[in-house]
């Protein structure tokens, strides 16, 4: 696997980060450049030994298969940005605006412009610099998971000459979604901006579980009428039985990349 980890300087933490480059298998048989995919909790993206869930997306070996069965018809650098003690706050530019008797107990949020400053003015401009990594418009993406959806939604929004696609896995938006959609509402996303959307009918497991379940579900709901709205037309959505974890973005993963990289 040609995954190579480098540490960067992040003023969130004041200290470096891990950052995961994942190059193509045939990186260096072939001298062409790469579309680049950038995303969120990079310890729980390529090794099972370092993700949270001690189970990986195992994304190596599912652009190996994809690859391999012809089901895409060119490849990607995959780049993982670390989490940190601070992934709720980095993960959301606003801060939350109640406390979820269940699942928060303090306010969270606000450190999501420095985190998204941190990937596009420092991350993005390593890799181009240092891998061969198309870095315009058309061929860079960004993706994650639950508050990583949302953060990557945000930056897509906040930037939107930078990201021409934006995976949304479990979109976790409910702490303060009228922010977020309002954000969404008044940027200047491009209406060639494409959106892969995929929600679980049991994201939650805790206390109210019909209710976060609800939750969820109306978040994913709500953004895409939200993008319609703003009259983006290429969005992939998709609602399945999933829950909320590594093994079901793992399995929506394989989607979203033919999707991206669709022939």
């Amino acid at each position: 696997m040609n995954l190579i980890k480098k540490e960067l300087y992040i003023p969130t933490t004041k200290d470096k980060r891990v950052i995961r480059v994942l190059l193509p298998d045939d990186y260096h048989q072939k001298d062409i450049s790469y579309p680049v995919l950038y995303m969120h909790d990079g310890q729980n993206l390529f090794e099972d030994e370092t993700s949270y869930a001690h189970t990986s997306w195992k994304i190596h070996e599912t652009m190996t298969y994809l690859k391999k069965e012809q089901l895409i018809d060119q490849d990607i650098i995959i780049v993982g940005i670390d989490n940190s003690d601070l992934r709720q706050f980095e993960y959301a530019p606003f801060v939350s605006k109640a406390l979820m008797e269940d699942m928060l107990k303090v306010q969270i949020g606000g450190l999501g412009d420095v985190y998204g400053e941190f990937i596009v003015k420092k991350v993005k401009r390593y890799i181009e610099k240092n891998f061969r990594a198309l870095g315009d418009y058309q061929n860079t993406y960004i993706a994650g998971s639950s508050m990583g959806a949302y953060i990557s939604t945000y930056i897509a929004s906040k930037y939107p000459t930078t990201f021409n696609a934006v995976g949304v896995f479990s979109l976790a938006s409910w702490f303060n979604e009228s922010d977020f959609l309002d954000y969404i509402t008044y940027s200047d996303i491009k209406p060639d901006m494409k959106f892969f959307i995929s929600i679980g009918r049991f994201e939650s497991s805790g206390t109210n579980q019909k209710k976060r379940n609800q939750e969820y579900l109306n978040n994913s709901r709500n953004l895409k009428r939200t993008l319609e709205e703003k009259e983006i037309t290429d969005i992939f959505y998709i609602e399945t039985d999933d829950t909320h974890n590594e093994l079901a973005w793992r399995k929506m993963f394989t989607q979203f990349i033919i999707w991206l990289l669709k022939k």
